[in-house]
């Protein structure tokens, strides 16, 4: 009877124990565990400071040919070769260093324009700064570009006319100036395209007159 009772409690022991084991696991599997987690945030969109190269508003020359005042300048004196336009080249950014970062004017000038300087040339200028204008040209047979005799060096804060030229000569007169506004004497920033050299020179107020 004795060994019968022992038996009893060992099984409802074992019983007992296999229950608690159990619960035990199930615990442990319904509980989640701690792990941080790092959540990616959406990405977001990064703006950097772009320098944009605002090009100079166009000056149209108030004359391709020459008028009532620069009528004074012997423009027959450097006459250009007769060339008949018929159509333009591809324009040759590389020929000119800076010629880029004129192209929007450059372009638009060459498009709607038709030689006005020196026979073969398409010109373009612009402003810039107080009393200053620059320019270049393109010339239509091969599409290269050149820079206009024109920009601080042949500016001046009195002037009476600037960018003067005619399509049929190589007379280039940049800029006619006064010392003041009240001063009855001008000089001259006056060049002659070499169209051999590809070069402006300057020449003297005894040569355009």
């Amino acid at each position: 009877m004795r060994m019968k009772t022992i038996l009893i409690l060992l099984i409802a022991s074992a019983i007992f124990s296999c229950k608690e084991k159990k619960d035990k696991v199930e615990n442990k599997i319904s509980q989640p565990t701690a792990i941080e987690t790092v959540i990616a945030e959406t990405p977001r969109e990064i703006k950097t400071d772009t320098t944009i190269f605002h090009e100079p508003e166009p000056i149209n020359p108030e004359k391709t040919e020459p008028d009532a005042v620069s009528s004074v300048f012997a423009f027959n004196k450097f006459p250009s070769a007769d060339y008949k336009f018929v159509k333009k080249a591809k324009l040759n950014f590389s020929s000119d260093e800076g010629a880029y970062n004129f192209r929007t004017r450059i372009k638009e000038a060459y498009a709607s324009g038709t030689p006005d300087f020196a026979s073969y040339y398409i010109t373009v200028i612009f402003g810039c700064g107080a009393s200053c204008i620059m320019g270049l040209m393109m010339d239509v047979r091969d599409g290269k570009i050149y820079g206009l005799p024109l920009g601080e060096e042949t500016s001046c804060m009195f002037a009476e006319d600037r960018a003067i030229f005619g399509l049929g000569s190589k007379l280039f007169i940049a800029s006619i100036c006064k010392e003041s506004p009240e001063d009855e004497n001008v000089y001259y920033h006056a060049f002659v395209w070499n169209e051999e050299k590809k070069v402006f020179e300057k020449v003297e107020e005894k040569d355009i007159k």
